[in-house]
This record gives structure tokens, sequence and C-alpha cells, in this order.
């Protein structure tokens, strides 16, 4: 019943096998200026596919976004320069929704879910991590002449967050009095944010960032700036995939190397100077798994912490 009800909200991209499709359907991963990037094969892996299944969001400017036929952000960025570092010439996106990216992986729609998700231990039972590929932490995003400038101030207000956020659970526990209100995504909180509905919405910084690059005039929005956690996003796929880990954070580690995992978040996040402490600095990969079985745990969503 969870299978089905996640197609039906899943916005997938296939590549067709026929030439009678649509541009759209079609994400082809340009060849890289670097010889590393595109003499490499991978040591790990004899079957990579001719199409990489990835599932990022759609509704995050910065991160992961779909207008049309086109995706941009840092998650569509990584996930190219993977696929064409595994010599892997198209990308069909899928649309990853916070609380199923782990459904994703589990009922076999995608390969890897790149989606700001936050490497935990417990997900690190029900899937296997490539990464860190970016430190962020939770913070607040208010209207500009709002009076709330740290978590302690929060008390009576109503803050949005997406649907499953542990972390948030944790902040309204922490903070009797607060209101919380949650939606399947977080392009719906910033909305209801600006239209007076509530009075702050909560995520990591790295995800609330470009909204407040795109605010401006009466409607301007800003970041607390003081995270309250530490999040460091991964590559996540199926828990027996542990050489296809090794691939990915090979890719990763030629990304930091070859300059383009900097421009890529000076490109979508902004330059070094206006971004939160660590966010513009490369976090250390940590070491894949060893081999392991499928995960026998219950279909279901997973806690999200963003």
């Amino acid at each position: 019943m969870g299978a089905a009800l996640l197609a039906g909200c899943t916005r997938t991209v296939d590549v067709a096998p026929s030439s009678t499709a649509e541009p759209a359907v079609t994400s082809t991963v340009a060849p890289s200026g670097t010889a590393s990037a595109s003499s490499r094969t991978s040591p790990h892996r004899t079957d990579l596919p001719r199409t990489l299944r990835v599932a990022v969001s759609f509704d995050q400017p910065g991160i992961g976004l779909r207008q049309g036929n086109s995706y941009t952000g840092l998650d569509v960025d990584v996930a190219e320069h993977i696929a064409r570092y595994l010599g892997i010439p198209r990308i069909s996106f899928v649309e990853a929704v916070t609380d199923q990216r782990r459904t994703l992986l589990e009922t076999g729609q995608v390969d890897l879910v790149l989606a700001a998700y936050s490497m935990t231990p417990e997900r690190a039972d029900d899937v296997t991590f490539a990464g860190p590929y970016l430190s962020t932490g939770q913070d607040l995003l208010v209207p500009a002449r709002s009076r709330i400038r740290s978590v302690g101030q929060l008390q009576g207000a109503t803050l949005c967050s997406v649907q499953g956020s542990r972390s948030t659970d944790e902040l309204v526990d922490d903070h009797p009095g607060l209101h919380l209100t949650v939606e399947p995504k977080i392009s719906d909180c910033v909305a209801l944010l600006r239209e007076g509905t509530v009075d702050a919405v909560t995520s990591d910084a790295a995800v609330l960032l470009p909204f407040v690059r795109g605010s401006s005039g009466a409607d301007r929005l800003r970041l607390v700036g003081r995270p309250f956690t530490r999040e460091r996003w991964g590559v996540a796929m199926r828990p027996e995939d542990t050489a296809l880990c090794e691939d990915v954070s090979d890719a990763l580690a030629d990304m930091v190397e070859t300059g383009a995992w900097k421009r890529a978040v000076t490109d979508n996040l902004g330059p070094a100077r206006s971004l939160p402490r660590g966010t513009a600095t490369p976090p250390p990969l940590v070491d894949c798994p060893a081999p392991r079985s499928p995960s026998t745990r219950t279909t279901g969503p997973s806690p999200a912490s963003s």
C-alpha cells in the first residue's frame, strides 16, 4: 500500500527507449573538461546502468529545483558529477519528498537519493551513505522584520517544518509553548511564512539560504543565523550497494579535487563569505560500510532531520 501511494505522488522523469520521446524526459550528462572525470571507470562495479535514477527535491532553489524540463541545484550538480565520473550518460530524476526518501530506495524506484539527506547512525541501519558532501546545521527562516533572533524567542510562535522531522520534534519538546505546523515540502512552509500564517520556518541552513537570496523588498526574509544542530548530507543508496558506495565516494573526492565542488557550492548557495560557518569547506569523507545484506526492516517513511 505504501509503495502504491508513493508512486502516485512521485514525479518521475524516465529516459524513453524510443526516439519518439519528448526532450523533457531525458537528462543527458555533459562531458567534463577534466581528464579524471572522463577517463576513469568504476573499479568496484561492472554492471553500472546506462541511466542513473536519482531522487532529488523538486521545490528547493539552490538544492534541487525543477522548472519545466530543467533541473538545478547543488544536489543536481553532485548527481551529475557522480554520473559523469562513472561514465553513465544519462540521469532520470525522481522527486524526493522528505519522509519518503528511504522508501524510494526500498521499493527500487531509484539508485541514489540526494535530497539534503542527513547522515545519522539510525539511518545508516537502513541505507548506505557515501559522503558527506556538505556540512550545515538546522536554522530558522523568518521575515526580515521579525523579532525572533534565536530559538529561545520562539515561545508562543508558530513554526513550520516538513513532515517527520526528528530534530524539529526535539525542538518542540525543548521549548514548551511553541506551536508546530507540518507540511509535506519546505516550499509549502515558506509560502505560509510569506502569507503571515506562521512566524518561522525551520530546516537546514543550506536549504533555507536560497529562499533568503530570492527574497526582496517588503517580503525579504532572513536566517536567524544560529544553527542548533550539526548536519552532514550524504548520498544514500540501498544497504547492499556498498560497492556502489565506494564508486560514489571516489566521485565525491574527485569533485573536491577538481574544484567542481567549490564551484557548485558557490553557484548554488553563494560565495563563501555569505555562507554559514563550515558550509563552504568540503567535509572529510567517511569510509563506506563493509558488504552487507539488504535491510530487513519494514518499508515505511524514515525520520527526517530537515
